[in-house]
């Protein structure tokens, strides 16, 4: 009797987790036939939000680009009015620290 009182936390433990490990087995492991009625379960109620969603997705894989655009005339002719964009100078090598005692960094690419 003395040995239970001075393991008791410890037997408690034991106990605890043995009772979670059948638990766990009884309820998360089974046959796949109780498994396919589940996912059939699930299957079955989408809400119309989802439905949309997904005739919209199969909507989307089904959309082919027709590569003879790029070689049409039109295409070509396009011009490109992007510009390059310049290094600019940067902050202080640390911007928490108190004015004065930061120093600046040298612009990149100089």
């Amino acid at each position: 009797m003395d040995f239970f009182k001075q393991n008791q936390t410890a037997i408690l433990v034991i106990v605890i987790v043995v009772i979670a490990f059948f638990a766990y087995s009884y309820f998360f492991t089974g046959k796949e036939s109780s498994n396919a009625v589940l996912q059939e379960e699930q299957v079955s109620t989408a809400t119309p939000a989802d439905q949309d969603l997904i005739s919209l997705l199969l909507e989307l894989k089904s959309i082919t680009l027709d590569e003879a655009i790029f070689s049409n005339q039109a295409f070509q002719s396009l011009e490109d009015f992007s510009q390059d964009l310049v290094n600019e100078p940067v902050g202080r090598v640390n911007p928490f620290a108190p004015l004065g005692q930061g120093q600046s960094r040298p612009a990149s690419g100089q």
